[in-house]
Parts: C-alpha cells; structure tokens; sequence
C-alpha cells in the first residue's frame, strides 16, 4: 500500500491526506517532511547522494536525513525514526533550525 501523507495548508495546518505520489506530482499539495543536517564534532556536514532511481531528484546531493512524519506523528518523531532508519542513529541530539 502506498504511504500516505497528511497534507497541510499555507498554515501548516493538517487538512486532509493524499498519496505519496500524487503529493510529490502536484505542486499544490503542500505536505508535511522532515530534513535533518548531521554535523560532527570539527563542523563537518553528512550528505547523502540520492538513488538514481528515486522518484524525486535522483542523483542529486541531499540531506542527511529526509523523510515524511506518519499521519499524526510529530517532526521531531519523524526525525528521529528516520535517523535511526536511514542511518542507525539513535539518541542524538536534535537542535530545531526552522518551520
């Protein structure tokens, strides 16, 4: 079954969700998603090289982390369960940058 994303309004306000797909194809479905920057101790950043046969820029320079909180799931409880999927890391602490 395709993951399902709560799909927001230009306040951030949850109004309803919609298909992975169908949010990623259409500009005016605004979705809920989390990005998490892993800096070490001497300032140094982790990125990570996209797939190539990922659906959304392929190939391309990306975040650490990146992923979509489940419908009623909070940021920082996406953020750390896709740290720990994508990366192994568990525990960390997470400084909030931005809405």
């Amino acid at each position: 079954m395709e993951e399902m994303l709560e799909v927001v309004d230009e306040e951030g306000r949850v109004v309803g969700l919609a298909p992975r797909s169908l949010c990623h194809s259409d500009p005016k479905l605004a979705h809920r998603a989390v990005h998490v920057i892993v800096v070490n101790s001497k300032g140094e950043l982790l990125l990570q090289k996209r797939s190539l046969t990922k659906d959304v820029q392929p190939g391309m320079w990306d975040t650490s982390v990146g992923g979509h909180p489940r419908p009623g799931e909070t940021y920082e409880d996406a953020a750390r369960r896709e740290m720990a999927e994508e990366l192994g890391i568990e525990g960390a602490n997470l400084e909030h940058l931005y809405d």
